[in-house]
């Protein structure tokens, strides 16, 4: 497998991640910021892509970057749980960890389509865990969607989690991590 940089994103690279979701056939209808924030679904393009800069200008965690290179190619959604709106009350992703319980959560995976197949998700998946671990999560949590009764394939397929040492338990797939 290549070997992949895996950084979070911030106001440093903010040009890298909005290059990345620009590009020709890049999620820059959802700016992954649907379950960020109430009634995310309603927002504009416009609104989703100022709400999710907002995050990154107070230095809240919305995910990391795949680099090949100085080269972006992939992304992943991680970010502490309660920094995901809708999961508060969500039913289909419902929290079972402790509310004290540091849990980090993964909503999404973007790879283009020149990079899908050489390990980008892997290695995205390992690089998120990476990052929640050193900001001080207990639980990443996900919910694949070959599993999870959700009908989206962004979420990422469950053969990622599994090879990343998650459990499912039910629609939700856990890993329980040590301190850093």
């Amino acid at each position: 497998m290549p070997d992949f940089d895996i950084r979070p994103v911030t106001a440093k690279n903010w040009d890298d991640f909005t290059g990345l979701f620009e590009a020709r056939g890049g999620p820059h209808y959802c700016w992954c910021s649907i379950h960020r924030f109430p009634v995310g679904h309603r927002r504009s393009n416009a609104e989703k892509k100022r709400g999710i800069h907002r995050l990154v200008k107070n230095a809240i965690p919305i995910g990391v970057l795949a680099y090949a290179g100085d080269v972006p190619v992939g992304w992943c959604s991680i970010a502490p749980r309660e920094t995901y709106a809708t999961l508060q009350r969500s039913r289909t992703m419902p929290r079972v960890t402790a509310a004290e319980t540091p849990t980090w959560t993964v909503l999404c995976f973007f790879v283009p389509r020149p990079h899908r197949g050489g390990g980008v998700a892997h290695a995205l998946l390992q690089g998120a865990i990476s990052y929640a671990r050193a900001q001080g999560a207990r639980v990443v949590e996900g919910y694949p969607f070959d599993s999870a009764g959700i009908g989206s394939t962004h979420r990422g397929h469950s053969s990622v989690f599994k090879d990343a040492g998650f459990r499912r338990e039910g629609r939700r797939w856990f890993l329980e991590l040590d301190p850093a």
